[in-house]
């Protein structure tokens, strides 16, 4: 969770995930402690309030996970706008069914949910369907929802490992290198690149397809280069952690909840 405001939520949260079988919750910059008033509404969730974390951002809270939902009431209404390309949380629980990895949930303030920034850390986004008069759901509302469409759907005993941080981030290296050497601009190739993110983020992309991939447009990369001999393209910003590693490969899906 990320600057919970009200000890209540985060108790509520905690319930949720007890109900579903969550335990690792982490509460970036909370602007609350978690007190009586958490503790009243977590029931029979207090061993997910002990062993709760604190982080002072949101990058490092993600730092370690394989796959990062951001959550968010807002969709996009511009066909131009590609960061807020949402799953639906039953979408978002079909494509992660039957991976072994890590995958952090992160929800939003209370009030004003999470930043563009922040979801630009994120590798996805979800959004629950709602009434377009009233979309917004309360945070604990929004996370059940989310929990149970997990857990509904994560019976399937065959496992494959999600693509680590690592892997998506040379990934992306080689797609924008073949950019750059196709002569795109700095902005094309950025927008590419985000939209490249999405696809990779919506369909949970899997360490055998990316490592495919890696070597196809790896391929195209030193094709290109040979061809017009540029210099490697050097991003100026990288929006998302890239020195993670796959953690978690015990058989099952890890899920951390970020607030």
């Amino acid at each position: 969770m990320v600057e919970p405001e009200f000890e209540e939520s985060v108790g509520f949260v905690a319930r949720a995930m007890r109900n579903f079988g969550l335990t690792d919750l982490i509460l970036v910059n909370p602007l609350v402690t978690v007190g009586s008033l958490a503790r009243a509404r977590a029931g029979h969730a207090q061993d997910v309030l002990d062993q709760v974390r604190l982080s002072s951002s949101l990058k490092k809270a993600v730092r370690g996970t394989d796959l990062a939902a951001g959550t968010t009431a807002q969709r996009a209404r511009s066909l131009h706008r590609i960061l807020r390309r949402p799953s639906t949380p039953r979408e978002f629980s079909e494509r992660v069914k039957g991976i072994c990895g890590t995958v952090a949930l992160v929800f939003g303030r209370e009030g004003t949910g999470l930043t563009n920034e922040e979801l630009d850390l994120c590798d996805l986004i979800i959004t629950i369907p709602a009434s377009e008069e009233y979309p917004t759901l309360n945070i604990s509302h929004a996370a059940t929802t989310i929990f149970y469409e997990l857990h509904s759907s994560n019976r399937d005993d065959s496992r494959e490992a999600l693509a680590d941080t690592n892997v998506r981030a040379k990934l992306l290296e080689f797609v924008e290198n073949a950019a750059f050497s196709a002569g795109l601009t700095e902005t094309e190739i950025g927008l590419a690149t985000r939209a490249f993110r999405n696809v990779m983020g919506r369909s949970a992309i899997r360490a055998r397809e990316a490592s495919s991939l890696a070597g196809t447009f790896r391929a195209i990369a030193t094709k290109l280069e040979h061809q017009s001999n540029p210099t490697r393209y050097e991003p100026v910003a990288a929006g998302h952690p890239r020195e993670t590693s796959l953690e978690d490969a015990r058989g099952r899906t890890s899920v951390k909840v970020t607030e």
